[in-house]
């Protein structure tokens, strides 16, 4: 089915059973997430944080919650975030749809990207900020800013594209251009006019 067909199908088309992948890791993404800020998340002064996963390497802090972007990063309005959340949903399903159905790993990514986006949306909408919870860190060195599940899914769901773009949708264009060489040669068939 082409691109064209497929946007002019939806919405069936977002349900047919080869995109199930990725409804069910947004799913999945976004039940994690939500599960995992009421169980782990805690508001600063806490008693029992922090809380050491990997010594050194891994453990779950009290946080006041992420007013601004990514990395601490823009404005403290929250609708200044809904709005690019939503049009990256919508950018999302789009790309769900023009995908050709069997190509799971794009499914994947954009599963994890959906869940990710909707997990901090509910935030932004019901608290107005963004529930954090987890530091990354390499002894007392170096730490990462403070993340949650929805932004490690983010993270991955983007590093899978990228890796798809840059390494193996041009391995799988290049084979394919070989193969259409190679059965061109096949059809053209040896040359006439040979001795008989």
């Amino acid at each position: 089915m082409s691109a064209t067909k497929d946007i002019h199908a939806a919405p069936s088309a977002l349900f047919t059973s080869k995109r199930k992948l990725f409804w069910l890791v947004a799913a999945a993404v976004l039940l994690l997430d939500q599960y995992s800020k009421l169980w782990l998340w805690r508001p600063p002064l806490s008693p029992d944080r922090p809380l050491d996963v990997i010594q050194g390497v891994l453990t779950l802090i009290s946080h006041p919650g992420n007013v601004k972007g990514a990395l601490g990063l823009g404005p403290a309005l929250p609708i200044f975030y809904v709005v690019p959340a939503v049009i990256g949903l919508i950018v999302m399903v789009y790309f769900l749809l023009t995908t050709p159905a069997g190509n799971w790993l794009v499914a994947l990514a954009l599963g994890l990207l959906a869940g990710g986006d909707v997990g901090n949306l509910v935030d932004r909408l019901a608290l107005r900020f963004v529930r954090d919870f987890i530091d990354l860190h390499w002894r007392e060195v170096y730490h990462w800013y403070t993340f949650n599940v929805a932004d490690a899914a983010i993270c991955a769901g983007f590093a899978i594209i990228v890796l798809d773009v840059l390494f193996l949708s041009g391995r799988a264009e290049r084979a394919r251009r070989a193969e259409g060489a190679l059965a061109g040669k096949a059809e053209k068939g040896p040359k006439e006019g040979g001795p008989a």
